[in-house]
Order: C-alpha cells, then sequence, then structure tokens
C-alpha cells in the first residue's frame, strides 16, 4: 500500500494508492486552524536597561506562537501516520511538505519505530 501525504504547517491531505498504476483515493484530511503571534494579543515587549548606553532595549519573544503551533499540528499528524504503520496499512509513503515539517516527521518515526520495522518502511520525501 502507497500512502502519499501532502502536510504544510495547518492542512494535511492523505491520498492513497492500492499499487503503482491504481487511482489516487482521497482517504482523509487534518486541519490546524491556529492565530498569528500577535492575535493573542500582549502589551509592548518588555524592555531592558543594561546596555553602555542610556537608551533601553526591547526583549524580542523567545518563542513564536504561529511556529509552535505548526509543530504541535505536524507532531499530531505524526502519531497519525505512526499508528497507521503500526496497524500495516501502508509500506511506502511519500511526504510531499516543507523540509522542517519532513524533519519533524523523521525525528517521531526514528524516536518510535524500531530497526525491525525501519526496514520494512519506505519514505520518500518530495519538499515544496
Amino acid at each position: 500500500m502507497i500512502w502519499i501525504v501532502i502536510c504544510d504547517g495547518s492542512i494535511t491531505k492523505i491520498f492513497e494508492k492500492k499499487h503503482r498504476f491504481s487511482p489516487l483515493n482521497h482517504m482523509e484530511s487534518f486541519n490546524h486552524s491556529h492565530e498569528s503571534t500577535h492575535q493573542h494579543g500582549s502589551d509592548k515587549p518588555g524592555r531592558h536597561f543594561n546596555s553602555p548606553t542610556s537608551h533601553g532595549h526591547a526583549y524580542e519573544p523567545k518563542s513564536d506562537w504561529h511556529d509552535r503551533q505548526k509543530n504541535v499540528f505536524a507532531e499530531q499528524v505524526s502519531n497519525h501516520l505512526l499508528k497507521a504503520f503500526q496497524d500495516k496499512r501502508f509500506s511506502t509513503i511519500y511526504l510531499v511538505c516543507p523540509s522542517k515539517l519532513i524533519g519533524i516527521f523523521r525525528n517521531h518515526f526514528d524516536k518510535h519505530i524500531d530497526t525491525q520495522h525501519k526496514n520494512q518502511l519506505t519514505i520518500k520525501e518530495i519538499h515544496k
């Protein structure tokens, strides 16, 4: 069984092919709506005055809420794909997504699939 997964930070579509020349069937879709960082509301950034000049500087936020939500979504999709693989629903998977998401998927698979089962899985990566 071949799965084709098309994914960005908020939408994933999964297609299936029984074999190489069979038609492509849409199986399922996932959506994750998340707001931009500025939509979560905040005051002006904090300020500090530990510089040699008398001017203060604004702190930059250490994390971006929007990017964090993309990572959470990618982990949810990874869990779904991992469960499907363990249920033997596919043996080959094509990942059509940005390289950052492919990295998240690959790390998740590496953590949760043992060496014996990794040999049974073929991952083809197509970066957008």
